[in-house]
């Protein structure tokens, strides 16, 4: 099972109020270094988020990234078969939090409760980011940055949860 985080790079506005009522943006005293620009494939390895970069914006400042790992073993998405509303298709971080409002989710949500040990940020992706991502990960350029970096390799006989529950049982 791959997880993923989001990759927000935005730039502030420091904002202040003057005594006029007039708000008026600082203007910082010393030059902002430019963002680093990834690609698909690039390892990102900032403030211990470690992971492949699968997904980026045209400036390649913001995206989306795999962990490096899995569980050894399969974990069950849940232990109860109920409807519990993370249907969200394009969204595994709406879902995710969707889980983790539920009154004992860690002893419920085995899978989630793994993700969430890799770190605040990281979620199970929707079945549309995890299709998105096999896809990718099946092309030979991001399977050489698997090999290159050290990461788990995508098995054939894994089975791999998306955080999409199903519509009906």
């Amino acid at each position: 099972m791959r997880k993923i985080i989001a990759l927000f790079f935005a730039l502030l506005s420091i904002v202040s109020c003057k005594e006029n009522g007039d708000i008026t943006p600082e203007i910082p005293q010393t030059t902002e270094e430019k963002p680093t620009e990834y690609k698909i494939g690039d390892l990102y390895d900032v403030d211990g988020v470690k992971g492949l970069v699968f997904r980026v914006d045209e400036g390649g400042t913001s995206g989306l990234i795999v962990s490096m790992t899995e569980p050894e073993t399969m974990l069950a998405w849940g232990l109860e078969h109920v409807l519990i509303g993370s249907s969200i298709r394009t969204s595994g971080e709406q879902n995710t939090a969707i889980i983790y409002s539920l009154t004992d989710w860690e002893a419920k949500y085995p899978a989630f409760a793994w993700c969430k040990s890799l770190g605040n940020g990281w979620y199970i992706p929707s079945v549309n980011e995890l299709k998105e991502l096999l896809l990718i990960g099946s092309s030979n350029t991001f399977a050489q940055a698997i090999i290159d970096n050290k990461a788990t390799p995508f098995a054939s006989d894994y089975k791999y949860l998306s955080s999409t529950e199903m519509d009906e049982f």
